[in-house]
């Protein structure tokens, strides 16, 4: 996970508890560790933005649906240039 950070001094926070908005987006609640200078608490919102690489299953499951979309002919043409590679 992700170092939080103060966003008023810059210090370490800890995480107190989290509150799942969706399967995406998350609210942490966090307290600022400088103690003595600063002791803000705050919420901070954590999101899933993008795949860098999506989900092996994912890219399988598209290739194959493809594959379908095209004639039998094709589908072997395709299938016989992978396996000389």
């Amino acid at each position: 996970m992700a170092r939080v950070t103060c966003p008023h001094c810059g210090a370490k926070a800890t995480v107190t508890s989290r509150e799942d908005q969706s399967s995406a987006v998350t609210h942490l609640y966090a307290a600022c560790s400088n103690i003595k200078d600063c002791s803000a608490t705050f919420r901070v919102t954590m999101s899933f933005d993008h795949y860098l690489n999506p989900p092996i299953k994912n890219t399988y499951d598209l290739a194959a649906s493809l594959l379908r979309t095209l004639p039998q002919d094709q589908q072997l043409d395709l299938l016989k240039e992978h396996q000389a590679i």
